[in-house]
């Protein structure tokens, strides 16, 4: 016998449901401002990281490359791995709870999907025979940008990525000529979705095809008690990635499509009817399901944060603090508000002494070998001697004994300061360390 007027949820549960979907979108909100923020940061000449520190699925091409040539990929930094660990790690303990509840691309498209359900009173459903083929796309793309990365040693998928272009937007003669074709890719994804929900996630991104196949290994999932169900659909018309939920296959959901996002959950208006968890007893609230997966995926980058190692700024900015000018031009961008630098005294003199140094130091490099990747160039004044050991892996004692410095000496003082007390130049300080 179906479920009775009983068994609806009440009030309490409700505000629940509401509250999980408040916390998903907010979340989603907030990563993607981050996201355009911070790198507009970088376009515009900023201290920010760039598109490809913030893109998981860099540190897997990087990580290919490595393993062929022996080094990584420019532009990715080790905060790039972390990432990429992290969602790894949160495939395999919550399937594509990534997608669902924390990427910043992946809500961009859902906020134009609402968009779209105002403009449709019924949105148009793609034929089942395509939508079935073109689903494969995805992993076609993951084969081929893995393969090219393996082979050319380089982010081969960096042009015609929607998500590089996006992190672009604040420079818009480079988006139309580096990456024009990201951002025509860009745009037809933001106009299919609202046509069809989540247009880029179903058809095209390879982090979630791979998150996809490494989720169907975790026994997470979303499950369908049948006893308790009424048939009303309302779980299959609220899942943006158009999964039938309510006729899942033994009562579990268990397509690689499924993005964890929890939606056919919270609309579900039975008392247990539907769920999410690791089995039938081992149930998660909505609310719970979300707060895991942002610790799944947070906690290892807070870990190396404490460590020093969750680098995201490119190597010659770290230590600098975000939204300070760099005066070079990078990515496309200029620090170029000179005039309104000049004003601020001190701080542009520093500047313009380290602009002149490093023109004169770029030369000079030629001469030295770099310690852990880093060249005397590389090292800005303003980084503390501690902060410049951590750089190149070296011992605050040989640091020290390779600068001339005492023993006692404080290692929050600022490489320019030290030079300034050893009676040196900041380029002849910086280049005695790699006598």
């Amino acid at each position: 016998m179906s479920a009775t007027p009983a068994a609806l949820i009440g009030k309490r549960e409700k505000r629940l449901a509401l509250l999980s979907r408040i916390l998903r979108w907010v979340t989603l909100g907030s990563l993607l401002a981050f996201v355009i923020s911070a790198t507009a940061l970088h376009t515009l000449g900023y201290v920010g990281p760039s598109i490809h520190a913030l893109c998981p699925y860099g540190g897997l091409e990087s990580m290919l490359t490595l393993v062929t040539v022996g080094t990584f990929l420019k532009r990715i930094v080790i905060g790039t791995f972390i990432l990429f660990g992290s969602t790894v790690l949160l495939a395999i303990f919550m399937r594509r709870s990534f997608c669902g509840q924390i990427c910043a691309f992946g809500g961009l498209q859902e906020f134009f999907g609402k968009i779209g359900n105002r403009l449709f009173k019924k949105r148009p459903v793609m034929p089942q025979k395509l939508d079935r083929v073109l689903r494969y796309l995805k992993y076609v793309v993951l084969a081929v940008t893995a393969a090219m990365a393996w082979i050319t040693g380089e982010l081969w998928i960096t042009p015609y990525d929607p998500f590089n272009a996006l992190g672009h937007l604040a420079d818009f003669n480079e988006l139309l000529t580096s990456y024009l074709v990201g951002f025509i890719v860009l745009v037809i994804t933001l106009l299919g979705s609202i046509v069809y929900d989540r247009f880029f996630c179903k058809y095209l991104c390879p982090a979630g095809a791979l998150y996809g196949l490494i989720g169907k290994a975790s026994p997470y999932a979303v499950r369908v008690e049948e006893d308790a169900c009424i048939h009303c659909g309302k779980c299959s018309r609220a899942c943006p990635m158009n999964i039938d939920v309510m006729n899942a296959k033994n009562g579990k959901v268990t397509s690689a499509e499924c993005i964890n996002c929890n939606e056919c959950v919270n609309v579900c208006p039975v008392q247990g009817a539907i769920h999410t968890g690791y089995s039938k007893k081992f149930r998660i609230h909505p609310i719970v399901a979300t707060i895991l997966a942002l610790a799944l995926f947070f906690v290892p980058m807070g870990i190396a944060a404490a460590t020093g190692s969750m680098q995201l700024l490119p190597n010659k900015y770290v230590g600098l603090p975000w939204g300070s000018e760099t005066y070079t031009t990078e990515g496309g961008g200029e620090g170029g508000h000179e005039d309104e630098e000049s004003a601020e005294g001190e701080d542009a003199c520093e500047t313009e002494e380290t602009e002149v140094s490093e023109a004169t130091e770029a030369e000079a490099d030629e001469d030295y070998v770099p310690i852990n990747g880093y060249s005397p160039n590389d090292l800005r004044g303003s980084y503390t001697l501690a902060q410049t050991a951590d750089l190149l892996e070296l011992s605050l004692d040989e640091l020290y004994a390779r600068l001339g410095l005492p023993s006692d000496y404080p290692s929050a003082s600022t490489l320019r300061v030290a030079a300034t007390d050893m009676g040196m130049g900041l380029s002849d300080f910086k280049h005695q360390l790699f006598d």
